[in-house]
């Protein structure tokens, strides 16, 4: 298996060896066919051109053209004719020019044209690999001019580009080694830089293999990577403080289950041996036995609950269902507690108000609150239950009369097993999980919600009965 830095360094030094086989390519081994292809095409276009202008009836004009291709390309261009007897000249190459000074080649060309049977068709003689180092182009066309045959000879010279190949050659061999150096040290830089972050990940995420939950990656600069490592450290004090919860959870459960438990099997162990003979003492202590394990019945539906909504295992049934009256039926149901213990319930709800949600999980809402309200209210025993119609969406509060909350304890009320109250603030207060199903049912409905708590002051617990934003279905006086 290749590691980034490898192919890291292969892709830049891939780019580079591309970079420099193009450049060897086009300035080497193209160099002299591009040039001589593109001067040829020219320079057969300009011979068209002269000859055209030869052809008008403007002499003035027509010289003028001529002096200006030729000058401007150091062209020779002379007209003679049908004896090959040189009429008219116009030297721009010196010299170098090969019509001028070697008749043989300046013979070979007019006999050419002279024996040709086109007329008005431009041959071509070329010398690229001239003695002289240096080659040549050269023109000719028979034509008529002024009514007379005639001879037009054009010719240029080409440039040593071997000698600029070579020149060249020499120095793409520094060229791409130098680029061949930068680029591997390049490479090297961006794979160390790219890799070394990503060594850091993979060596943090060994060590949450191993347990170290609190490892932390340093964040340096504000790349991808950079975001990267950040987002890890944020998973792995997540991850720290979900495992810190469930250790927290499997105790506080390990110990609800094992006290009524204990408590069961010490009053069945009473009864067998003690008190099976007497009726009394043995229903109280069943009635003790019936209680506990109500209390784990309690725990594990309240444990079942919480990991399905987390899971979102639990479908929610929405339909309509009147509020203000599922509030005086749960309220009603708390008489007892009138009645034997002077708890004192004090309900504020219109007539009728119906909402849409599930009516089995709302319910389960207002009970978890409401119980938690009864655990922890105040020595007077009051409790205000109130459902506010005034503002959009409408609103359930229940307050009580005890201790309050303290301010750093408000945010983590709602976490499983959080409980920020004394155990002696009533006889089997609930199992810790309540306000999380309460969190994880009201979440499902999108529904805000909340407390607001003072010490010495009591809390007030309350939910929102639509998402924001939807209007209520019905409100009745």
């Amino acid at each position: 298996m290749k590691s980034i830095r490898i192919k890291i360094w292969m892709a830049i030094f891939g780019v580079a060896a591309l970079v420099i086989a193009a450049m060897w390519i086009f300035q080497v081994f193209l160099l002299q066919g591009i040039y001589l292809a593109g001067k040829k095409s020219q320079f057969i276009a300009d011979t068209n051109t002269m000859v055209g202008a030869l052809l008008e009836q403007d002499t003035v004009a027509s010289i003028h053209v001529i002096e200006d291709l030729a000058v401007k390309n150091s062209y020779y261009l002379e007209i003679s004719d049908n004896s090959g007897a040189q009429l008219i000249g116009f030297n721009a190459m010196g010299e170098s020019s090969v019509l001028k000074n070697n008749s043989l080649v300046r013979s070979q060309v007019v006999y050419t044209l002279l024996v040709g049977q086109d007329r008005n068709n431009i041959l071509f003689f070329e010398d690229t690999q001239s003695s002289t180092s240096q080659g040549y182009y050269i023109c000719g066309v028979r034509t008529t001019i002024a009514g007379q045959d005639r001879l037009v000879l054009t010719e240029t010279a080409l440039a040593p580009v071997g000698e600029a190949v070579d020149a060249i050659r020499g120095q793409l061999i520094w060229v791409s080694i130098v680029l061949l150096l930068v680029a591997t040290a390049m490479a090297l830089y961006i794979s160390r830089s790219i890799t070394k972050p990503v060594k850091r990940l993979s060596q943090a995420t060994r060590e949450i293999a191993k347990g170290n939950l609190l490892v932390q990656v340093p964040v340096q600069g504000k790349d991808e990577l950079s975001v990267l490592a950040q987002d890890f450290n944020i998973m792995s004090k997540e991850i720290s403080k979900a495992t810190a919860l469930q250790r927290e959870l499997v105790a506080n459960v390990s110990h609800d289950i094992r006290t009524p438990l204990t408590m069961i099997k010490g009053y069945a162990e009473t009864i067998k041996d003690l008190t099976g003979d007497n009726p009394e003492k043995r229903n109280q202590q069943l009635d003790i036995i019936i209680d506990e394990s109500n209390r784990l019945n309690v725990l594990v539906n309240d444990i079942l609950d919480l990991s399905k909504l987390q899971a979102g295992q639990q479908k929610m049934n929405f339909a309509q269902f009147d509020l203000a009256q599922k509030l005086r039926d749960i309220v009603g149901r708390y008489s007892l507690l009138e009645s034997e213990e002077n708890y004192q319930f004090t309900l504020s709800v219109p007539d009728h108000y119906f909402m849409v949600g599930d009516e089995v999980k709302m319910e389960q809402v207002i009970y978890n609150i409401l119980n938690n309200a009864v655990n922890h209210t105040g020595a007077d025993k009051k409790i205000f239950i109130t459902l506010d119609t005034d503002e959009l969406p409408g609103r359930v509060l229940i307050r009580d009369t005890g201790k309050g909350i303290a301010p750093e304890d408000l945010p983590l009320i709602w976490d499983r097993y959080y409980k920020p109250y004394k155990k002696d603030d009533r006889k089997g207060m609930g199992t810790g999980l309540g306000l999380s199903i309460v969190k994880a049912i009201l979440e499902a409905h999108h529904f805000a919600y909340g407390v607001d708590s003072k010490l010495g002051e009591g809390s007030t617990f309350w939910f929102e009965t639509a998402p924001r934003g939807k209007k209520r279905e019905h409100k009745g006086n």
